[in-house]
């Protein structure tokens, strides 16, 4: 799995796996829960496809990977394969002569874990007549670490995995950069030119040329840009539209450079919707935004932006067959920090389902009954509350690694603990006579460590994927 997710450059140097049921994180009560690990409850992911007469109905026992999602869908509209893509089609989910959907849908529910279509189903009636419905994967899971948004999203719209597109994990250690900004946010240079394959929506860009509207949307830049890809064509005058939610603004935004951004979306600010919805007469004074985003309330208002950008571009009415990606986040800012047991999750499931329903509506309305098609996943799950001492933090680790190794703190840079890796001062180390061997091999002595690999052993290991063609599970 870190064979598949390594880019030199990008990946660190030490490849760290908690033991199972333990959690590392930040001591921020908004990451509380964390992802990222191997184990099913962040690798075990909803894979569904939706929508007769395009999708045949069935549980289908294969085991399906998030590479799988955007060929599977391409074949339903009809697009180019994805020329890097390492996922199949799941032929078992076509419908055998059925024609071209109006509109095409692609949804990632960030941090949806896998169990909770059965823990929840009497919470969310329509997911779950969708699943009952619809084409089900019940054996589907990532085969990349780590199980961040940033890499999962990148594999589910390009079909291909990170070794290939590029993007390895949410922040990665800048050596170059100004001192105290070394943490650097994927998609932060370059914009969705970090990705250095296409997507589907790339390629149904250029296949349908003027005749399509694309429209990309997300609770985060680094989920929406590995979904929309490159963005606008300079051989097409239609443009692609996609914008991403800024919690530094409380409003979607967009890197104009890539994309066209919503009127629609001007209407929606965080602050206002929230003293609306709560009755606040202060005008948002007592807004505050982390506890928004980990809110039901965050659900409903990145669901009715959606739903007022589909309306406002007409989805649904253009000649070609127009293509939605979109990244809703409400599980995954609830889940780190509530998690996956809360009521708030719950809660946030609940007001999830009430925008899928309306999602179905609308589409209904614009594009016919019949005429959509829904393509489902995750980018990962989210870890539950762990036994009692079992939840470990970044400076934790750290201060481990310097204690036993002789070693002073900042030759350790462990940027994300979602990330699955740190980054290490390489010839700081050399000169106190400590390996990467020994870095790994230290962490491997805590308890709450199940395995740590340096990366010559997973460049090693990504050598033999090579040898051995690299897909699969």
């Amino acid at each position: 799995m870190f064979a598949r997710g390594y880019v030199p450059g990008r990946s660190g140097q030490v490849f760290v796996v908690p033991r199972e049921g333990d959690i590392l994180t930040t001591a921020n009560p908004y990451f509380n829960f964390m992802h990222g690990t191997p184990w099913d409850y962040d690798a075990r992911i909803p894979v569904l496809f939706y929508g007769a007469p395009f999708v045949r109905q069935g549980s289908w026992p294969a085991v399906a990977l998030q590479q799988d999602v955007a060929p599977t869908l391409g074949a339903i509209i009809g697009a180019p394969p994805l020329p890097a893509a390492t996922g199949r089609v799941l032929d078992e989910v076509l419908a055998p002569g059925a024609a071209r959907p109006r509109v095409a849908v692609l949804i990632v529910l960030d941090g949806m874990r896998a169990d909770y279509f059965d823990r929840y189903a009497a919470l969310i009636p329509t997911l779950t007549r969708m699943r009952r419905e619809g084409a089900w994967f019940p054996n589907a899971r990532t085969n990349v670490l780590p199980t961040v948004t940033g890499v999962g999203h990148a594999n589910i719209g390009t079909g291909s995995e990170p070794r290939f597109h590029g993007i390895a994990v949410n922040k990665y250690f800048d050596p170059t950069a100004e001192q105290g900004k070394e943490a650097r946010d994927v998609y932060e240079v370059l914009g969705p030119r970090e990705l250095k394959v296409l997507t589907l929506a790339d390629v149904w860009h250029r296949a349908a040329g003027d005749e399509a509207v694309i429209i990309g949307q997300g609770g985060f830049f680094r989920a929406t840009d590995g979904l929309v890809g490159q963005g606008n064509d300079p051989i097409s005058t239609r443009p692609v539209f996609a914008s991403s939610y800024d919690e530094t603004t409380g409003r979607f935004t967009t890197n104009d450079k890539a994309y066209r951004h919503s009127e629609a979306l001007d209407a929606f600010d965080a602050k206002a919707f929230w003293a609306s919805a709560t009755g606040d007469g202060s005008g948002g004074a007592a807004f505050k935004e982390k506890e928004f985003r980990s809110s039901p309330l965050y659900q409903r208002f990145e669901g009715e932006a959606l739903l007022a950008v589909l309306d406002h571009e007409a989805i649904g009415t253009h000649p070609g067959m127009d293509l939605v990606v979109v990244n809703l986040k409400g599980p995954d800012y609830t889940g780190h920090a509530h998690g996956p047991d809360s009521g708030e999750l719950q809660e946030t499931l609940r007001e999830l389902d009430v925008q899928m329903t309306a999602l179905l509506a609308q589409l209904d309305r614009t594009a016919g009954p019949g005429q959509s098609v829904i393509a489902l996943t995750a980018d990962h799950g989210m870890a539950s509350e762990p036994a009692a001492q079992r939840r470990h933090y970044d400076t934790e680790v750290v201060a481990a690694l310097a204690d036993r190794l002789g070693a002073t703190p900042d030759c350790f840079h462990y940027i994300d603990p979602a990330n699955s890796q740190m980054s290490v001062e390489i010839a700081r180390l050399q000169s106190l006579g400590i390996t990467l061997q020994d870095v790994a091999r230290c962490l491997e002595s805590l308890n709450y460590i199940a395995a740590a690999f340096t990366e010559d052993e997973v460049r090693a290991a990504q050598a033999e994927l090579g040898r051995a063609g690299g897909a699969g599970g």
